[in-house]
């Protein structure tokens, strides 16, 4: 008895493992196996033509630079003072102090975000005078200018508030210097 329950199970084993490969076969409904299937249309005859070669153009320049420089900043900004500096030139910008009593607010050169890109601001700091210097990084071009000190926040890199930030605009417009980085 225990010979033909072996043999018993093992028909069933059979009979189950067949009846799974055939089912494996099977289209299913489920997930991306559905998903259209390329076809291949045309009677193989047509002939098999060589991908187009690519050309470079070094004289030309890139499509994003050309994108950067085809808007003439200097128009957009008349009445700017031109800061013009090679890459790796460094140049005094600007020279301020903070006597206390004089009643004059404390002055201080402002770079936007974007500018940090293409210019680093160099403060020298001796006493109660402060130097600042722009090196160039790389290449382009950007505005700047001097705003009350007041206005930034405790690194003097952006404007403490959106009413600060409004301040610092409106001065950078009133006497802006364009920097080119060449």
């Amino acid at each position: 008895m225990i010979k033909r329950s072996r043999s018993f199970r093992l028909l069933l084993l059979g009979l189950f493992g067949s009846s799974a490969l055939l089912w494996t076969g099977c289209e299913s409904t489920q997930g991306a196996v559905n998903a259209p299937r390329a076809t291949t249309v045309g009677s193989g005859d047509e002939e098999i033509k060589p991908a187009p070669k690519s050309v470079s153009y070094s004289d030309k320049k890139d499509v994003f630079q050309a994108a950067e420089y085809e808007s003439d900043i200097t128009s957009a900004y008349p009445n700017a003072r031109q800061i013009r500096l090679q890459v790796g030139e460094v140049l005094e910008v600007y020279r301020g102090s903070a006597r206390i009593g004089d009643g004059q607010p404390e002055m201080a050169f402002y770079l936007p975000q974007e500018a940090t890109a293409i210019v680093r601001l160099i403060v020298e700091r001796e006493g109660s005078r402060r130097t600042y210097f722009l090196r160039g990084i790389a290449p382009g071009e950007s505005v700047g200018g001097v705003v009350e000190k007041e206005w930034l926040n405790r690194q003097g890199t952006g404007p403490r508030d959106a009413a600060d930030e409004a301040r610092v605009q409106n001065a950078i417009r009133g006497e802006p210097f364009l920097i080119l980085v060449e």
